[in-house]
């Protein structure tokens, strides 16, 4: 499936220093792949014009997930489309969402970015806790000890309901339209102004369109190769869909030789709070 998509998080990898120099024991949570080196850090960097890409900027794109992360303008995340499958088979409905994990070549671990207070969960579905409050979660099925950022299956409604709240998770398979199906979901980008263009393909580093492909979903009742030889892809990145970057090699990209040529950037849509 290529190289899994990085995702951003919070750890307590490293150690940081407070004001008066002493080292916090255990080290403080600190944000772990927050994205690639801007331009500006590396030595003797080319980054293009003004109109493209700046020193502020970097190459490449992650994921991410609510309250467990922390988008900024500086290191956004990717935010995509998501319609969560329920127990009894319906959809939430299409709504923005990000992803958690990816589980496989097209499929990710996703939330709504939709939240539910605790007395409207559905039994049977997977649940991210964004407020405890003073919800009985052990009651709901959630493990002891739950915090902020907990995923668990509901098992039963809360007795006495109070106001935590979270958001619904499942697995949602990429497709070709802002308003994806249950069960479903889009990653949107641009690509030199271009209308809304949905990936087939991403990684932290390409993505790649549905040119040419026999379906537009992945959908296992679509019976046959799904055509993959046709489709384009592109550097991806957060901040711009101007501009090219240089390509170094003897391979047919997006049915040109890309021998020494240079391959146009896309942008991604992204999430910054």
């Amino acid at each position: 499936m290529g190289r899994a998509l990085k995702i951003q998080k919070n750890g307590s990898n490293g150690i940081t220093i407070n004001a008066n120099g002493t080292i916090n024991t255990p080290a403080a949570s600190v944000t772990v792949d927050a994205g690639y080196p801007n331009f500006g850090s590396l030595t003797d960097p080319y980054y293009g014009s003004a109109d493209t890409l700046s020193a502020a900027d970097f190459l490449g794109v992650v994921g991410g997930a609510p309250v467990i992360s922390s988008p900024s303008t500086t290191y956004p995340e990717i935010q995509c489309n998501v319609n969560i499958a329920l127990p009894n088979g319906t959809g939430q409905g299409a709504t923005t969402g990000r992803i958690i994990r990816q589980k496989g070549a097209h499929k990710f671990l996703v939330s709504s970015d939709t939240q539910v207070e605790d007395e409207d969960m559905v039994v049977g579905a997977t649940y991210m806790i964004i407020s405890l409050d003073t919800t009985n979660w052990q009651q709901m099925g959630a493990p002891a000890g739950a915090t902020a950022g907990t995923i668990f299956t509901c098992t039963a409604l809360c007795a006495s309901p109070q106001n935590g709240n979270g958001v619904l998770v499942g697995q949602c398979i990429l497709s070709n339209t802002g308003t994806p199906s249950a069960g479903y979901m889009s990653i949107e980008y641009s690509v030199g102004d271009s209308s809304a263009v949905y990936a087939s393909y991403i990684t932290n580093k390409w993505i790649r369109d549905w040119n040419g492909m026999t379906y537009g979903n992945y959908s296992p009742s679509n019976i046959g190769v799904n055509n993959q030889s046709n489709e384009n892809f592109y550097p991806v990145n957060f901040f711009t869909d101007e501009g090219t970057m240089t390509w170094s090699g003897a391979e047919l990209i997006n049915g040109a030789n890309a021998q020494n040529g240079s391959l146009q950037l896309a942008q991604v849509v992204k999430i910054t709070s």
